[in-house]
Parts: C-alpha cells; structure tokens; sequence
C-alpha cells in the first residue's frame, strides 16, 4: 500500500498494511532540530508521514499588514485582530463584531479569492495519488466565535440566540465554499479544526451544541463528502458529553483524543470503533515535551495495541507537534510505530 491507500483503508474502518502516521503541523524548529535545512515536503518524506498539507495556518510574517509589529499584532481577512506567538497559529486578540448591529455592515472574506489555496496546488501535483492530502477548514465555531470574541459569542447563544445563528450563517457562506474549491483542488481529507473543549467539558452545554454548532458542522461534513474528501473531525478536549452527536453528524474520523482531558482511547474504540476511524491520543503535553524517550516508546506501544485492531486507526500527536516537542520524543513516537504498527 502507499500512504494514500494505507489512509484510506483507516479511514473507512479497513484494515491497512500498518497503522498510518498522521500529523497536520509539525513545527519548524523539530523538524530542523531533526533534518537541517530540509524543507517541509523533505522532512515529510523522511519522517514517513502518510498525510501531507501545508504544515502552517494561513499567515506568516511575510504577508501580512501589521498594526502593531513590535507585539506581533496584525488584522487578518475576516477583520480580526491577531497576535504571532512562538506557534505557526496567530491568536486572535479581538474581533470586528463587537456590537450585533455590527453584523450588519459586515463581508466575509471573498471565497473565490486566489489566495484560498494557498500552496495546495503545489502538493497535489507533487503527492497526489500517493500521500493523503490534508486540508485545516473550519466549520460552525471557531470563526464566529473570533469575529464576536469567543466569551461574547458563548454568552449570546443565551442572549441572543438567532443572532449566533445568523453568525454561523455569514461565516460558513465562505468557509463551505472555501472547503468546496480545496477539495476540488485535489484535497482529499478535510480536517474541521474547531476546538469545542477543554480539559473538563465542553465550552458551550450539550443541549446549547446542538441547536447552534451541530447544525452548520453537519452542513460541512455533507458538503465535504458531496464534494468527495473524507472528514477528519478535530476538537481539544473532553468531548464525551457531546461525541454520540459528532459520531451521527457523519464523520470519518475523530482527532486528536487528548488523553490529558480523560479521553481513554480504549473506551472510545469500543463504543464508536466500527463507526469512525480514531487519529492521535499520544499527548503532546507532558510526554512528548517533557518525558523520558522510554515513558513515549512504552505509552506508544500500548496505544497502537489497544486502537489499532481491526483496523481504523492512525497514529498522530494530541493537537500537534508544537515548538515544545522534544525531537527526540517525536522520534521515540515514530520507531514505535515502526515496530509495532504493523498488521
């Protein structure tokens, strides 16, 4: 099998020649730390992945305007203020919805632009056919909840309820459109990269996601298959509470299963595992960023064995491999694989 057909017998609950190896960002300074001065497709195909994407959010330094540059601050597309950190993510700082009335008045970026893409078609016409190609998207969360400010939008599900709605609306009139192109691009995974948790629960109640979230990211997920990539559902945290509702939306796959924030890997493959692939729960926490290589081999090994039988399962970070990373860990994390990922 190559890396493409090795994803898709994952993704569809098949039984691979090995467990895939799936990360969306690794970050620069690991990978030179690794294979100096290789560029990222080098150190992809070194490394082994069995996916491959841009490896960045959609900003650098180098192409954006800034307010403010000495503190990192610039205004991104959808009007939001964000801060470059040591992440390849800016964080948003505040958004251009601060009044409802301001919706009003407000365009979402243009869909049709050219930078849409970004370097996708540079990597489906080097790895097309034989790697898994990734795309971050969002769906129903992440981007009004940044035009709103995330604290702001969660007290408006309460407050204003069809304004939340009326958001969701505006931002996903780009974000599906913007998905659509990608996958006719050549994308074949899409990955929705919307946290909706943290180490407890969920940020919004159950009964508060599944009137406003579950709607749109169900939009999503059938306009990804229309368009024919697989879906990859990525979401930090303690989901349990609302993960019989993800699982119905209609995903492939659940990413990244922090076992930080109590998602035990073996519960979830028993309850869901003959309905969507599980990718990650290797904490990229303390043990990939502080432990001993040993403590990674030994928590690796028992990861592969418990998600991998049968079948559907691929072997990823829990979140991404962040500057924090110890090379060495990653390392640890891949020759496990290696040794013990086969079927």
């Amino acid at each position: 099998m190559n890396s493409l057909q090795r994803v898709t017998a994952a993704l569809e609950r098949r039984q691979p020649d090995r467990v895939p190896l799936f990360e969306c960002v690794i970050d620069e300074r690991v990978q030179q730390a690794l294979l100096p001065g290789a560029s990222y497709f080098e150190f992809n195909e070194w490394l082994g992945l069995d996916n491959v994407g841009q490896n960045r959010s959609s900003w650098s330094r180098d192409n954006v305007e800034f307010i403010d540059e000495a503190k990192g601050l610039f205004r991104d597309k959808w009007g939001v203020i964000r801060a470059f950190g040591p992440e390849s993510t800016p964080v948003p700082v505040e958004g251009p919805i601060q009044r409802p009335e301001d919706l009003n008045s407000y365009t979402p970026p243009d869909p049709e632009a050219d930078d849409v893409l970004g370097t996708i078609p540079e990597i489906v016409a080097r790895y097309k056919g034989t790697k898994a190609l990734s795309a971050i998207c969002r769906d129903a969360f992440f981007n009004p909840a940044f035009l709103r400010g995330t604290t702001q939008f969660l007290m408006d599900m309460v407050e204003r309820p069809a304004f939340v709605h009326e958001l969701i609306d505006v931002c996903l009139s780009y974000d599906i459109r913007a998905m659509q192109r990608m996958i006719a691009a050549g994308v074949d995974v899409v990955v929705f990269g919307d946290d909706y948790a943290d180490k407890h629960a969920t940020l919004m109640s159950p009964v508060h996601f599944r009137e406003f979230i579950l709607p749109g990211l169900t939009r999503c997920i059938e306009a990804a298959h229309e368009a024919g990539a697989y879906v990859i559902k990525h979401t930090d945290g303690n989901i349990m509470g609302i993960l019989d509702m993800l699982v119905d939306a209609g995903i492939d796959a659940l990413n990244p299963l922090e076992p930080q924030a109590g998602m035990d890997i073996g519960l979830v493959k028993e309850r869901y595992g003959d309905r969507i692939c599980l990718v990650g729960n290797i904490d990229c926490g303390y043990l990939l960023s502080q432990a001993p290589a040993d403590e990674v081999r030994e928590v690796t090994r028992w990861t592969i064995e418990t998600a991998k039988p049968g079948g559907g399962y691929c072997l990823s970070s829990s979140n991404s491999i962040h500057s924090s990373v110890k090379p060495e860990n990653l390392m640890a994390m891949v020759e496990t694989l290696r040794e013990y990922g086969e079927y």
